[in-house]
Formats: structure tokens, C-alpha cells, sequence
């Protein structure tokens, strides 16, 4: 599995369209349709979906 990266400047205001926090996400996996994110301090691990296009969260845990 690859590390996880920072959040670019597009992604950060990705994620607080669809309502987080950008301080606490990493990039796990991006494409051109889906941005796969990870909470960075957490005991269990959060992954979430986010679909680029629509602007919504689409899976995760």
C-alpha cells in the first residue's frame, strides 16, 4: 500500500465543499473520478470516498 500524501490546494477545498475538515485528512489514492481520504489521527481507520465530480460522499467507513 502506498503512504498516504498532503491534501492539495484543490482538494482541501474539495473536502470542505462536501463539509470536513482538511487538517484532519490525508490522501490515500486520487484518480480523475474519486479522491480516496484518510483521517490522520485516529485508533481505527477512517477512509472515505469522495466523488470529484458531484462534489458528494460516496462510501467509506
Amino acid at each position: 500500500m502506498k503512504q498516504p500524501k498532503k491534501l492539495t490546494r484543490q482538494n482541501k477545498i474539495l473536502l470542505e465543499k462536501v463539509g470536513l475538515n482538511p487538517e484532519e485528512w490525508i490522501n490515500l489514492l486520487e484518480d480523475n473520478l474519486y479522491l480516496h481520504i484518510v483521517r490522520k489521527n485516529s485508533d481505527k481507520r477512517v477512509v472515505k470516498i469522495i466523488d470529484k465530480k458531484k462534489g458528494d460522499i460516496i462510501g467509506g467507513n
